[in-house]
């Protein structure tokens, strides 16, 4: 079977720079500031540890200048690449535009290179030191170009892999224009969630475990309250926009789906929190009309508003009457927090990849009880499944391909059970292959109750190759043992007929094994993927090394078979001996490196899928 095609689908797989180096940041594209490449890193979700620090309240176009700075609130950090601009925005204090406004003019040149970009009207590192603090002085020339402004960067820290976009100064008011009205929520604020009183007043569910709540992914809190109730308090970071939702539902199990659902929903257009009562579905929840908050008396707020979100955090504290919610607050059960965008105070869906998908506490807990659970439940089923298919593919799908295709000529002599050895090596890896890849796809059957139902690529796809994979390794099989001898005139067609299944079946594995590793149940480090990657790119390599060696060879062992070919013809009651092709030893050696690395690998990534 021939492979070669599979070098450009590996580099494309491979173009995903999830971790780069300094010298390869590009900051950054006029207005948006995203970072020009590389593509694949994401920016940080978790609060900066630089700040656009911003003297003045109020400022009149043509008129004096303001001072702008960047700083560190953190000693031991620092930052290397920037881009500031500024920016109108409108009476609420969003953005009203992302063009840039006004002109820079670095105060700390002598220590670092800057230039204007995006025009003249913003400002970006050019240098690669590292700094802590670097000073501005912008000024609005246009008299005519009025309006409120806010001071906005993309910081990239020493080190390339860390970094967050449109970190926001506070407001600077245009004199000559009606005051701001910034208000993100419409009532006043509510404390924080406090996880000092975890599992002493209040039972808590908080992922990272033992995580502050303002550095919690996700966390909820439940007490009895005076009288038959339960205070419950819900937080979850999000990426800062303002329509989000974050829900717990309280299961028998640890899927979503037919649970009952508390949910924290933000609007942005009207700026209120709503606690919805709902039943999740699927991927999402669907809110029950008549148990609202604002109908109905089965969830009530505490004193002051129910919620708010601020910043990148939103977080709820509501009141629950025991009995108004079936089978609340009774018994031992999972708890799963979801978290997402909405729209108009509806919740959307969430998605299938890592950091998207619900999270559920390991073990049952009870409500009644002043629980303090961290860490989130694993899916075995899925992480098996993943085991499978990569041994399969990675292990012996890979050391079957180069036995069938580069090893047919070696130990001429030698016989096992009379079988040549790369007949009897490719038969097994072959056999192992089918059946781990038969169990796999039981396993993953059994697991999500048939049918895998994701609504958007890439997930969407890999049902759908992963069961035409599964058609190609159990007909290869059939055409294999019903292959005709080898002086057989069909011979050379059943041998093009089994060599196209494999090629589908290897071609759309390679794909599919790295679209299966970044769904959110299989839980695989990121760093594994990577690992996959490059041992995916070594073995092209390997085939390419070992195609161009038989090509080099070709002629020599050409001339030795025509030998052996004439002394066997000349001779032919004497038993003579194949001749040993050349380079033998050179493939030896290619073959057992390849086994150890091939089995290192496989190592890393079994320990990375189970344990993660």
């Amino acid at each position: 079977m021939v492979h070669h095609h599979l070098f450009p689908l590996v580099l494309i797989l491979l173009w995903n720079p999830v971790y780069s180096a300094p010298e390869q940041i590009d900051c950054c594209v006029c207005g948006s500031l995203e970072l020009r490449s590389p593509k694949g890193l994401q920016p940080n979700i978790y609060p900066s540890p630089f700040q656009v620090l911003v003297k003045e309240k109020q400022y009149a176009p043509g008129g004096l200048s303001i001072n702008v700075n960047i700083t560190s609130l953190d000693n031991t950090r620092t930052f290397v690449h920037f881009m500031l601009q500024a920016v109108f925005i409108k009476q609420d204090g969003s953005i009203s535009s992302d063009d840039s406004v006004g002109e820079f003019i670095n105060l700390d040149e002598d220590k670092y290179t800057t230039v204007k970009d995006c025009g003249t009207s913003a400002v970006k590192s050019v240098d690669r030191l590292k700094k802590s603090l670097i000073r501005f002085s912008w000024k609005n020339g246009d008299v005519k170009n009025k309006g409120h402004i806010k001071f906005r960067a993309t910081i990239v820290e020493d080190g390339g892999t860390n970094y967050w976009v449109r970190e926001l100064s506070h407001p600077v008011e245009d004199v000559n224009l009606p005051p701001l009205d910034m208000r993100p929520n419409k009532h006043p604020l509510i404390p924080v969630i406090n996880t000092e009183e975890c599992g002493r007043v209040k039972g808590c569910y908080r992922v990272p475990e033992g995580c502050w709540e303002p550095y919690c992914d996700y966390i909820a809190t439940w007490r009895r309250t005076a009288g038959n109730s339960y205070e419950i308090e819900l937080g979850a970071m999000t990426d800062g926009v303002t329509d989000r939702y974050v829900a717990m539902a309280i299961s028998d199990d640890i899927r979503w789906g037919d649970d009952v659902v508390l949910q924290c929903v933000h609007n942005g257009t009207s700026k209120e929190t709503q606690v919805n009562v709902g039943r999740s579905v699927d991927d999402h929840s669907t809110v029950l009309e008549e148990q609202r908050v604002q109908d109905n008396a089965i969830v009530g707020p505490t004193e002051g508003p129910l919620g708010q979100i601020w910043g990148k955090r939103l977080r709820c504290r509501f009141i629950v009457s025991t009995g108004a919610i079936p089978g609340f607050p009774e018994g031992y059960k999972h708890i799963l927090m979801s978290r997402g965008g909405a729209s108009n105070g509806v919740s959307q869906r969430h998605g299938h990849g890592v950091g998207e998908i619900p999270v559920a506490t390991p073990d049952q807990v009870s409500l009644q009880e002043k629980h303090n659970v961290g860490d989130f439940a694993r899916f075995s089923l899925v992480k098996a499944h993943g085991i499978l298919m990569i041994l399969a593919w990675a292990f012996f799908g890979t050391i079957g391909l180069l036995w069938t295709k580069y090893y047919k000529t070696m130990w001429p002599n030698k016989r096992f059970y009379g079988e040549r050895y790369w007949f009897v090596a490719h038969f097994n890896c072959m056999v192992m292959l089918v059946l781990l890849v038969v169990i796999a796809f039981i396993i993953i059957f059994v697991e999500v109750g048939g049918y895998s139902r994701a609504d958007y690529l890439p997930y969407e796809a890999h049902p759908i190759l992963g069961i035409i994979i599964f058609c190609c390794i159990l007909l290869n099989p059939i055409i294999a043992l019903l292959r005709p001898a080898e002086d057989h005139k069909c011979r050379p067609v059943v041998n093009w007929i089994h060599w196209f299944f494999g090629t589908v079946g290897w071609c759309l594995a390679i794909p599919n094994m790295f679209i299966g590793m970044d769904f959110g149940k299989a839980m695989v480090p990121w760093w594994a993927t990577w690992i996959l990657c490059i041992y995916i790119l070594y073995h092209i390599i390997v085939e390419i090394t070992l195609e161009v060696h038989q090509c080099c060879t070709h002629k020599k062992n050409k001339e030795r078979r025509k030998k052996y070919e004439f002394q066997k013809r000349d001779n032919p009651k004497v038993r003579i001996p194949e001749p040993e092709p050349a380079g033998r030893v050179f493939k030896r050696n290619m073959l057992f490196v390849h086994f150890i690395i091939t089995c290192i690998v496989n190592l890393i990534m079994l320990i990375a899928i189970a344990a993660s």
